[in-house]
């Protein structure tokens, strides 16, 4: 699979927030929303973007009362 100037700026624009419209991707990237479409769905389908995740705040989680477990492992 090539991977092109603008599936990279889609890249990018998905790393820092993997959640926006199809429309506000579309025009942070500059393309038209079909294209954004068909190439997300197409580095999906390379397996170039693997999965979605969503990223917790640990603060906000212990300030409404939910447990939070955090460990540090040391290599010896």
């Amino acid at each position: 699979m090539q991977i092109d100037p603008i599936d990279l700026r889609l890249l990018a624009l998905l790393q820092r927030d993997a959640a926006p419209s199809n429309q506000a991707l579309a025009e942070a990237a500059g393309i038209s929303p079909a294209t954004a479409h068909r190439r997300v769905r197409r580095l999906r389908e390379a397996g170039v973007i693997e999965r979605t995740v969503a990223h917790l705040s640990p603060e906000r989680l212990a300030a409404a009362g939910c447990p939070v477990l955090q460990a540090l492992l040391e290599v010896t």
